[in-house]
């Protein structure tokens, strides 16, 4: 479908989806929900020096059943990058994510056509104080 002026249009969407592994992505660290903040870290989620990731293996068999489902390539290898931006809820200030090479490339869901689907650690969440957030 093309508008009268010649341009086609293209809507791009990213949609996270939370894995429901027992620990997180690049540390053994237990997932925990509603517990207050900082609750559960360690040095490799604190970044502390020396301290390195390891990425969760029952993270990447689910990415990989995922893509199989939604008739993605599986790529042979996958690279993990560091986006190096400001998180005020990190003190690490990056995020670990595939990029240049996710582990899942094409697919379709109903009809939509997927472009990738990747791992990334979540950059955990913001709570505000008082009550309008």
């Amino acid at each position: 479908m093309s508008a009268p002026n010649g341009w086609e249009p293209v809507i791009g969407l990213e949609i996270h989806v939370q894995l429901s592994t027992r620990t997180k992505m690049f540390c053994s660290c237990e997932l925990s929900f509603g517990e207050p903040p900082n609750t559960r870290t360690c040095p490799t989620c604190l970044a502390l020096p020396g301290a390195l990731p390891v990425a969760n293996e029952e993270a990447v068999l689910r990415a990989v059943e995922i893509g199989l489902a939604l008739g993605c390539d599986i790529t042979p290898r996958s690279i993990f990058h560091r986006k190096n931006y400001f998180y005020p809820d990190s003190p690490k200030a990056y995020q670990i994510s595939q990029y240049d090479v996710p582990i899942c490339v094409g697919g379709e869901l109903g009809g939509v056509h997927l472009h990738r689907a990747h791992l990334e650690e979540d950059a955990a969440k913001l709570v505000h104080i008082g009550e309008s957030g």
